[in-house]
């Protein structure tokens, strides 16, 4: 709570010092039994808030350096004790205990989410819940299965089959959606919301509604071989065609140019009106920078947006991860959703069997890549079941099977997280997972490591 001028005092009482802060929405006294800690930016209260019951309270100085991160921590803690009072309501009897939102990098407990169990006799229950303020409530997910698995592997003689997720009212959707795709024999899954005053609904699974997501047009020339002739072809310049038209020039994965209408623009960061000779120069001057045996392994062009460099393989060689893939039938982001969360790169292609393949790219570790995977198998899977890619001209002159698409997690072998196989071993049989592991040096080529079936593991 904020002390603001006129909306706090410190009194005495019975003599004692009592300290009493309020605002439109709640009010806070606590007794001041003595001072704990004092520091430039923070004094630290020993203070009671119930007969006999020490506690401490903080006033911080938000405006010093460490202000910012002090709030962040305030905020969090607030909000775990607010999650232990509402789990002791759910759960009236049971006994609430390991309620935390520390972060624990060994066990990759994150603390945006607080965790906690619940147990009565031999019953166990892993709780997880995403303050109001989440910046990523579908991450709670995740999170969730690996608390899960963490506690299973602890309390060995509790039986824990259920896992309870409580997000904030009208964040629940996506979370939900991915609970939807967990199998039922490996965990039960209960999905509520809480609102400003902690009131708890539980959320149906069977009603939480279709995953929004847009698919645009086949872009298609008004005349054939009309576009975009103005380009010629250039040496280590990829040439991607847009779903309006447009053709982005990369080297390596990295965009420099654009063409657009008739328009030609070249940069990095920022877009400038261009001519063809100026990117043909630049295009030789990031390619020698940006190469696989370049000298400056630092330099900003080599380093920036490798996803891409990883992606232009893929496109130019598609066969390399996957045999069975058809060459040439990749398109990136489609269908088209959006998310402040993604930063890998989805393609989508097609193989010799006529069954629709996601392909997730991703150059280094990331807890949440499984289902940033199955978030986008839900768009595609029901553009798919709806005829929308044949309507859209997509996979033009193929015939596409009804099968539920296939998934491909393409990373650096050492790059998938050590909870990857805990995540894959709670999805939902029939939806097909496949990681696929590649030499570091993939830059110079992509070489196959490992290939590996939902949950299997490389020495299994």
């Amino acid at each position: 709570m904020r002390l603001v001028a006129g909306q706090w005092e410190v009194r005495e009482w019975n003599g004692r010092l009592v300290l009493e802060a309020w605002d439109g929405e709640r009010s806070l006294v606590r007794k001041i039994l003595r001072l704990g800690e004092q520091r430039r930016d923070r004094l630290s209260l020993v203070t009671e808030r119930f007969p006999r019951s020490e506690g401490e309270t903080q006033i911080a100085d938000l405006a010093a350096p460490t202000g910012t991160q002090l709030r962040r921590k305030t905020s969090r803690l607030a909000f775990t004790t607010r999650f232990g009072l509402m789990l002791a309501r759910e759960f009236a009897g049971w006994r609430v205990a390991d309620v935390s939102s520390e972060p624990n990098l060994e066990q990759s407990f994150s603390p945006l989410y607080a965790r906690a169990m619940v147990r009565l006799g031999s019953q166990g229950v892993a709780a997880i819940a995403a303050p109001p303020d989440s910046s990523d409530p579908a991450g709670i997910v995740a999170q969730g299965l690996i608390w899960l698995d963490w506690l299973r592997r602890r309390e060995k003689t509790l039986s824990m089959s259920r896992l309870v997720f409580f997000l904030p009212a009208g964040a629940e959707q996506d979370a939900a959606r991915r609970a939807v795709l967990l199998n039922p024999q490996a965990v039960v899954c209960h999905v509520h919301t809480y609102d400003e005053r902690d009131r708890i609904n539980a959320v149906d699974l069977q009603d939480c509604g279709n995953a929004e997501s847009t698919l645009p047009p086949a872009f298609r020339p008004l005349a054939p071989n009309s576009e975009p002739d103005e380009i010629p072809a250039m040496a280590g310049v990829d040439r991607v065609r847009e779903p309006d038209g447009s053709v982005r020039l990369a080297v390596r994965g990295l965009e420099f140019a654009r063409w657009s209408g008739g328009t030609l623009t070249c940069g990095i960061n920022r877009r400038r009106r261009s001519n063809l000779t100026e990117v043909q120069s630049m295009a030789q001057e990031i390619a020698r920078l940006r190469s696989a045996d370049a000298d400056d392994l630092q330099h900003p062009l080599y380093t920036q947006y490798p996803e891409g460099w990883l992606e232009s393989g893929v496109r130019a060689d598609p066969q390399a991860i996957d045999a069975t893939l058809q060459p040439g039938l990749l398109y990136a982001q489609v269908p088209v959703f959006s998310s402040p969360h993604r930063d890998v790169i989805d393609l989508l292609g097609v193989d010799c069997h006529g069954r629709l393949t996601v392909v997730e790219l991703k150059v280094s570790p990331d807890v949440q890549l499984p289902f940033q995977a199955l978030d986008y198998w839900m768009r595609v899977n029901r553009h798919l079941q709806a005829g929308d890619f044949e309507r859209l001209g997509y996979f033009s002159g193929l015939t596409l099977r009804r099968d539920p698409p296939r998934i491909l997690l393409v990373a650096p072998a050492l790059a998938f997280h050590s909870t990857s196989e805990t995540i894959l071993s709670c999805v939902r049989p029939g939806i097909e997972i496949t990681r696929i592991g590649l030499a570091a040096d993939w830059r110079k080529g992509l070489r196959v490591m490992f290939r590996l079936h939902g949950a299997d593991r490389p020495d299994g």
